[in-house]
């Protein structure tokens, strides 16, 4: 978690602004200085801690420098990261003719498409190809068990990696009894790299591969901007949870 997140923060770090107390200066110093501290954690607590910390800091510079332009940078930089609410209130804030800009009509984008995904949202059906080239649709799979997760993933992304063995112990308890079924949806651009995944890993689930294909893109309808991100989708085809971890899983899945 500490290493992607140091990646992401160095790939997305911001070139200084000339004017030394711009919103952009403010914004760099502060990545940089989160940087050196994570560096240097020795705990997941105080990892998740300096994160929380990072992200607050950086959302108040946003809102308290909202007129001014450099902030769309920021904004770019930053979004992924905000919670519902601070993306809720940012969109209430900031000028509606700044998000059509080519950068943050991205991000537009992918927020309409977060709220049409959220927990209490009927899902929306997404297909793409297995392994083999049968095409599987997201429909097909709903209703097959009390709930299916979503799991959009990458072959190159460790944390991804990491949830996979937690996947398994949950499909091993859950899958006999009719409980639970996944759907492995890769975001991998290289297909022999998803495919030495896929053997690598042995997953007893289906799995897709995002081509980016009209009209059922499924990265851009659930609006995916960070991976590991998994949806819980109930029987009768509610989404469920957002991002639910094992314990809250198990405990949906123990009550069933």
């Amino acid at each position: 978690m500490k290493k992607l997140f140091i990646s992401l923060l160095t790939l997305g770090c911001l070139v200084a602004c000339t004017t030394k107390k711009s919103p952009l200066d403010q914004y760099k110093q502060l990545t940089e200085t989160t940087i050196a501290q994570l560096e240097s954690a020795t705990s997941r607590e105080i990892v998740d801690s300096l994160i929380a910390d990072y992200v607050e800091q950086s959302y108040n510079l946003l809102i308290e420098n909202v007129e001014n332009l450099e902030t769309d940078s920021i904004i770019i930089d930053l979004f992924y990261m905000l919670s519902p609410e601070q993306k809720e209130n940012l969109f209430a804030t900031v000028p509606a003719e700044r998000w059509l800009t080519e950068g943050m009509a991205s991000i537009e984008k992918k927020y309409k498409a977060e709220l049409l995904t959220a927990p209490g949202q009927p899902y929306i059906d997404i297909a793409a190809l297995k392994a083999d080239g049968t095409p599987v649709k997201l429909s097909e799979v709903i209703g097959t068990a009390d709930y299916v997760l979503v799991d959009f993933w990458a072959s190159w992304c460790r944390p991804c990696r990491q949830l996979l063995p937690v996947l398994k112990e949950l499909y091993t308890s859950y899958h006999p009894s009719g409980k639970l079924e996944i759907l492995g949806v890769s975001v991998d651009r290289e297909e022999d790299k998803w495919l030495k995944a896929l053997e690598e890993e042995q997953l007893p689930w289906t799995q897709i591969r995002d081509q980016r294909e009209e009209p059922y893109n499924p990265g851009d309808i659930y609006g995916i901007t960070a991976i590991p991100t998994t949806f819980l989708i109930d029987r009768d085809g509610k989404i469920v949870m957002r991002n639910p971890d094992e314990a809250e899983i198990e405990a949906i899945l123990a009550g069933k």
